[in-house]
Formats: structure tokens, sequence, C-alpha cells
């Protein structure tokens, strides 16, 4: 929860009205957004059973009336309409490919002045540190297709399909970062 509540202090997002938070899990981001930005309103967007949890975390908050729960698949399903959308520890599960197909997907889903927030542990350009984002790799080598990308990949990503104004900032907490374009 604290990554959550850290990382919506760091961007404006006064100008938005729906953060869609992609494979949202408990709805942490989301619920810390809304907390955050007080006209701000969210769907987090799971599989089925991954919905039942973060409902479950949403009504625990009270937030009900400003989060909404959509089922999907990323892969295959349509976005629900957002003009902010949201990934954290998304990126990481998977290959490039895939991260851009995402991106991609998310591209073409945003309106005009529509914005996508990538929440990651980054690495250096160099890829040689830091420390903890270098162990957080060795667990996404041991069990997911992906890894952990530096912040010079995944602007590379967002500028590839489209993103402009893209910038990393961070968010204060430990290796956390954040990578957003418009």
């Amino acid at each position: 929860m604290t990554a959550a509540s850290i990382w919506p202090k760091v961007v404006d997002l006064s100008q938005h009205n729906t953060l869609l938070d992609v494979a949202g899990g408990s709805g942490a981001h989301a619920i810390e957004a809304v907390k955050a930005w007080t006209s701000l309103k969210a769907i987090v967007y799971a599989r089925p059973f991954v919905c039942k949890i973060a409902e479950e975390c949403i009504n625990a908050a009270y937030l009900q009336d400003r989060i909404k729960i959509h089922e999907g698949d990323m892969w295959s399903a349509p976005f629900p309409s957002a003009d902010l959308h949201f990934y954290s520890d998304i990126l990481h599960d998977w290959p490039l490919e895939k991260c851009e197909f995402l991106m991609d997907k998310s591209y073409k889903s945003l309106p005009t002045k529509g914005r996508i927030i990538i929440h990651e542990l980054l690495f250096n350009d160099e890829k040689s540190g830091p420390i903890s984002t270098s162990v957080y790799n060795m667990i996404m080598l041991l069990w997911t297709q992906g890894q952990q990308y530096s912040g010079k990949e995944v602007v590379s990503m967002l500028e590839k399909v489209g993103f402009k104004e893209v910038g990393i900032f961070s968010t204060g907490f430990g290796s956390w970062s954040i990578v957003t374009g418009l």
C-alpha cells in the first residue's frame, strides 16, 4: 500500500476523469489515486477471480461509488473507456513484444490528451542497478516471461507506439519510478 500511496502525489492528475488500472490486482493503486485526487474516478480491470479481491478491498475503503470493477482479459478484450491508463508491476512480467502490444493497445484506446502511467522498479540505463531492482529482476527471471526494464527501455516502448511528452519520475519511495506519456 505504501508504494500505491506515494505515486499519485508525484504526477498531476487533475486534468483526468477516469483512471483505468490495467490488471489492477487488489485495487490498491486505484484506491490511493482516488483518495489523492477527489475528482478522479477509477476502474479496476482484471480477470474475474481477481476482481472479487479488488471488490472486497474497494468496499473496505468505502470507495465503491468512485471505483468500479470491470472483468476482462487485457490481451483479448477491449479496454473500458478511460482517459488515464495505469500499469503497476505489469511490464516486468512480459517480454518486450508483449509490452509493446499493451502500450499500443492503450495508445489506441486513450482519447486525445489521454495519459499512460507505468509504475515499476526501473533499472538505470546501463542496467547495472539499483540493487533492489537487480534482486527483483532475478525473481522475475525465475517465474515470468519478462524482466525488469530500464527507464530508457520503457520510454522507448511508449515513444515507439506514439506517446509524446514521455518522462520518468522517481516516486521518492525506494527504487519505484513512474514513466508517463500523453
